[in-house]
């Protein structure tokens, strides 16, 4: 059983009750399993998003989420939402000083400790907020006000 289709002009999006998402053009040729990509995650999220086979290749390239049918474009935000965990950071509580850094924060999924290894594991964005990526491979997002904060910032120009 699946969800009704997303349909976009000359394709549609199936999401299966299993989580898989099939993509079927208006031919009807279906292409089952396949995965959403972002071409820029980090510098331009909304633009740039593949439809991506099984076999690793590319079915669709959607210029912009925004410019993609609401049903369409929601299925697409479910989709990365589940596969890409990213705490957003709230506060820093504290930083030690040295490498590797230890850091203490809140987040929207409560409070955490990560250890930070290099300044290079810490991404700035277009917006202003940073991406930090943790020496276990998490990635956590500090949004621009977060990054804003005189707290916060002080903090950060420490550990950066």
């Amino acid at each position: 059983m699946t969800t009704p289709p997303c349909v976009s002009g000359s394709w549609q999006l199936e999401l299966r009750d299993d989580g898989r998402l099939d993509f079927v053009t208006t031919d009807g040729i279906r292409h089952e399993d396949v995965d959403i990509r972002r071409g820029f995650p980090f510098s331009a999220p909304r633009k740039g998003v593949a439809v991506v086979s099984a076999a690793g290749h590319e079915i669709v390239w959607i210029e912009s989420l925004d410019a993609v049918e609401p049903s369409i474009r929601a299925v697409i935000e479910r989709v990365l939402a589940e596969r890409e965990f990213m705490p957003v950071i709230s506060r820093i509580q504290a930083v030690s000083e040295g490498r590797p850094a230890e850091w203490s924060v809140v987040t929207d999924r409560g409070s955490h400790r990560f250890t930070i290894a290099h300044p290079d594991d810490v991404s700035r964005q277009a917006d202003g907020g940073m991406i930090l990526t943790d020496t276990d491979g998490i990635r956590y997002q500090i949004p621009a006000t977060a990054a804003h904060d005189p707290r916060n910032r002080r903090l950060l120009d420490r550990a950066l």
